[in-house]
């Protein structure tokens, strides 16, 4: 099949006149009421609204595009120009139509046109983004190749509707592809366009300074200005129009396009028309209008600072900050309703950049930018002054939700009262002191409202009071409501908002609006939550029998990072059949082909990887793959049986079906040889739970451990211990092997687990089998040992020591248990010194515990053995159970008896006399 090659449908250039009929809706012809409106626009408004067609087109018998492009062109400008007399929901749905049978123009034209009325859009955008091919680049339909033309209407559209992010990297690489030598970019082959060109430029703008596209935008730009004819303009209006719409933001010398203005003034008709067409006329319209409100554009050689400064507990925008850029311009920097913000204009230098609002703690941040540079600066949060508590909120009236203006807010604590007077928009700040506070609102013309709120240092509250009119009768309990959208404003349903701490909770309706009813007075803390969105918790002070706005909370939608799916089926290479129970897998993702070989892999986050299969009986299969972009890739893998398999296990068995916690499991795989010639085989176990997961792998073979750092030394070690690990059969041999190493049940939970014993061949290490059984955990709650002992365990007689009892346990259970026992110390003679009642919850991992019973001071007065004995245990069966012993030894004193042999002698005669001293101990007590 060849090639599909793209039919441009703009008849903006084939000049094809419609037969169109002229009338249109009745039209007062009254002047609009815009003073500040220029004559010139008013005059184009009024023409274009006299040009709506009952069927809520808008188009004229001279138009030289079709009747959808000159809709999709005025609606922008009705839009722009807040219209009172055009129908823009007709014109909307003039430009619906079946989703499939739209080009990608037109479709980009309708979701424009959709985000822009803040519609529903989501399908269009579906099916525009079908349309992006591998290059990055749209084409006129699914399956068409790129064009620039298409894809910048199409980025254009994604632009209008927030959701470019995903796809403008890709987009933005194809522009740079398709861009010819002179800059410009083609509408048909080779051939140089101004309007596309024109919308090219307008495509890239937004992208300047985060993506590198300078150079591209910069190429484009040259070859507008380079195709002015002598008059300084592009010889149509529209495409003049154009030229300008692509221009004027990214100029900053006004004279470069003045020419062009001026013939774009002079072109008009004093109907206000230009040459009788709806899509010159709309397209000029936006033109003046831009160059009457555009800001003066940012220098492309300045760098610029980005970033977004909240509220460090909140995430909100502070509406009082400021920042300052130490050493430049002093203009002030605008800050978003999001927080987020833009710092043009900087020269290449260093600069601090100080933020700062009332009631937080400053920050601040030193960069150096280079000329041209986009610099991120993050998320800058914020925190409350640790000494100080930011009150803040909106004082609104209750009947109609209008800001109330000047009413006082008083907070007191203690013998501190601040107060402080909201705004016109109803808004107020206000710092107090912590404490117990009492906040109250008053004003002449409404219940006055009040509230006590435990204020904590450092923390915002919010405090947004709806006032009842003194009219009106006051609710008998307190409530609130609000609104929650997405970042586009759009209203999300079934948002869950609860108040923590309590059984109040609400779920968002089609409008996005919630509300919660019977709450007490004063602090609540909210929770905002949906899947997909980023979660939002806020406090805010509740006053007693009020109703309380809180408007609108945004939620930003959860950043998905672009990933690539593969999908296919492993399949047999010689049968062409599917191959069931096949691991696939690629880095820690994997799965298991199903019943007919197929398999699926979600969230690859990267563009190169390795797709991994392995079946019993097949040769291990890598396949390589590298991509250009995510996508979701098709992949049959095709493997082959073993050549040098053989090696059968015919069957995997255990001692016993039934195993307790730490109970060691010896397998047996009964083998056999199937074929006539000798085969090796080395085998692993893997042990998996009910779910799947494994839990325990491991050689059937005693193997040292393997350090990945070994050296060469010590991986030729291992490499003699693997050799001898493989087993050896001879033809048709059958044999029964008891693997050496076991598993040991240790403390995995109770449960059915499959154990299955892989044979890989000795000369491959390819899986050539594998078979499983299954072994049952039951719960175990069981103790090695229950020891008690005291400390000091010796103790010298009639002294005092303060005696610490304790009991040492080794817990050897899979589940929790609830141990509870008696314990009781006596003296030698069998009184009882102290006794107790111990009780303890042991989790499995708590496997060996020290429980202390008591400490006592004690004077041993009596030697012996003093006995510390446990009993009445329950909870769990004791393997082992000790006493513990303080000995005090006997106190002892030596009596001498001395004795002398002869015990008499001769004077004077010589002779020996023997002394005999005898040393006995006695009883001292």
């Amino acid at each position: 099949m060849g090639r599909k090659f793209s039919v441009l449908f703009l008849n903006v250039l084939a000049v094809l006149l419609f037969s169109i009929s002229s009338m249109g809706h009745a039209h007062n012809g009254a002047d609009h009421q815009n003073g500040e409106e220029d004559a010139r626009l008013n005059s184009a408004l009024h023409w274009l609204e006299l040009s709506q067609q009952p069927n809520g087109g808008v188009t004229n018998t001279s138009d030289i595009s079709t009747s959808l492009q000159s809709t999709a062109e005025a609606l922008h400008v009705f839009q722009l120009l807040n219209s009172s007399s055009a129908d823009r929901e007709a014109a909307l749905e003039f430009l619906r139509s079946d989703l499939t049978g739209l080009s990608s123009e037109q479709l980009s034209r309708l979701l424009q046109a959709l985000a822009q009325a803040n519609q529903p859009f989501d399908e269009v955008k579906a099916e525009l983004l079908s349309r992006q091919g591998s290059d990055g680049g749209f084409g006129h339909f699914a399956g068409y190749d790129s064009t620039a033309l298409d894809t910048s209407y199409a980025l254009l559209a994604l632009q209008a509707a927030g959701s470019d992010v995903l796809v403008a990297g890709d987009a933005l690489q194809f522009f740079s592809s398709a861009q010819q030598a002179d800059g410009s970019f083609p509408l048909y082959e080779d051939q140089a366009s101004v309007m596309v060109t024109a919308l090219v430029t307008k495509a890239l703008k937004p992208y300047l300074y985060t993506h590198n596209i300078a150079d591209v935008l910069r190429g484009s730009v040259n070859y507008l200005y380079s195709a002015q004819n002598a008059d300084g303009h592009w010889g149509t209006p529209w495409e003049s129009a154009l030229a300008l719409q692509a221009l004027i933001p990214v100029t900053t010398d006004v004279g470069k396009y003045d020419e062009a203005v001026d013939f774009l003034k002079t072109s008009q008709s004093p109907d206000g028309d230009w040459e009788q067409q709806v899509y010159s006329t709309s397209l000029s319209v936006t033109a003046l209008k831009m160059l009457a409100s555009i800001d003066v554009p940012v220098d492309p050689e300045k760098a610029v600072v980005a970033g977004r400064l909240v509220d460090a507990s909140s995430g909100a925008n502070l509406p009082s900050a400021t920042i300052d850029v130490l050493g430049a311009s002093n203009e002030d920097v605008a800050i978003s309703s999001d927080g987020s913000f833009v710092i043009s204009n900087l020269g290449a230098d260093s600069y601090v950049v100080a933020y700062s609002a009332a009631g937080y703690l400053g920050a601040s941040q030193s960069i150096t930018l280079r000329k041209g540079q986009f610099a991120n600066v993050g998320t800058i949060r914020l925190a409350v002054a640790p000494t100080t508590v930011l009150i803040s909120g909106v004082i609104t009236e209750s009947a109609a939700g209008s800001p109330v203006p000047g009413v006082t807010i008083t907070s007191v604590v203690g013998g501190s009262t601040s107060s402080t007077v909201s705004g016109v928009d109803g808004k107020y700040q206000l710092l107090s002191e912590p404490g117990v506070a009492t906040l109250s609102v008053h004003s002449s013309d409404y219940y006055p409202v009040s509230a006590t709120a435990d204020l904590q240092a450092g923390t915002q509250v919010s405090f947004s009071p709806s006032l009842q009119a003194l009219t009106e009768d006051q609710p008998e309990s307190s409530s609130i409501s609000g609104v929650v959208v997405d970042s586009n404003a759009q209203p999300i349903q079934n948002v869950s908002i609860s108040v923590l701490g309590s059984d109040s909770a609400s779920l968002t309706n089609e409008a996005g609006s919630f509300e919660l009813s019977n709450l007490d007075g004063g602090n609540i803390s909210v929770a905002v939550r949906k899947s997909g969105f980023e979660s939002v918790n806020f406090s805010l002070v509740v006053p007693d029998k009020t109703n309380v706005d809180i408007g609108h909370i945004s939620l930003k939608e959860e950043a998905v990072l672009p990933s690539t799916s593969i999908r296919g089926q492993v399949v047999d290479m010689v049968t062409g059949l599917g191959v069931p129970g096949a691991s696939v897998s690629v880095g820690s993702s994997k799965t298991t082909s199903d019943v007919n070989g197929f398999y699926q892999i979600s969230d690859i986050p990267v563009l190169e990887f390795t797709v991994s299969t392995n079946a019993s009986g097949y040769l291990f299969s890598n396949k390589d793959v590298s991509l250009a972009e995510h996508t979701e890739l098709n992949l049959d893998i095709n493997i082959r049986k073993a050549d040098l398999g053989g090696v059968n296990i015919v069957q995997a068995t255990t001692e016993k079906s039934v195993y307790g916690a730490y109970e060691p499991v010896l397998i047996t795989a009964n083998v056999e040889n199937d074929t006539a010639l000798n085969q090796g085989a080395r085998f692993y176990v893997r042990v998996l739970n009910s779910e799947g997961k494994e839990v325990e792998s491991f050689s059937g073979a005693n193997l040292p451990p393997l350090d990945p750092q070994s050296d060469p030394e010590e991986l030729a070690h291992y490499q003699e211990h693997l050799e001898a690990a493989i087993q050896d059969f001879a033809p048709g041999e059958q044999r029964s092997i008891k693997l050496e190493q076991w598993w040991n049940t240790l403390v995995v939970e109770p449960g059915v687990y499959t154990i299955t014993v892989q044979a890989l061949d000795g000369a491959t290490s390819n899986l050539v089998s594998e078979s499983s059984t299954t072994v049952t955990v039951e719960p175990t709650n069981v103790l090695a040992s229950l020891d008690p002992k005291a400390s000091p365990g010796y103790v010298l007689l009639n002294n005092q020591a303060d005696v610490e009892l304790y009991a040492e346990i080794y817990n050897r259970s899979n589940i929790n248990v609830n141990l509870e026992f008696d314990y009781s110390l006596t003296d030698p003679d069998g009184r009882i010194i102290t006794q107790g009642h111990s009780q303890l919850e042991l989790a499995p991992e708590n496997t060996n515990t020290r429980q202390v019973l008591s400490v006592l001071p004690y004077d041993f007065d009596a030697s012996g053995e003093y006995r510390l004995v446990v009993e009445n245990v329950s909870g769990a069966t004791v393997n082992s159970q000790s006493t513990g012993i303080v000995f005090v030894p006997p106190s002892i004193r030596l009596k001498a008896t001395q004795s002398l042999s002869p015990g008499e002698v001769v004077p004077l005669e010589g002779v020996s006399v023997e002394s005999k001293i005898q040393v006995e101990g006695v009883d001292g007590e």
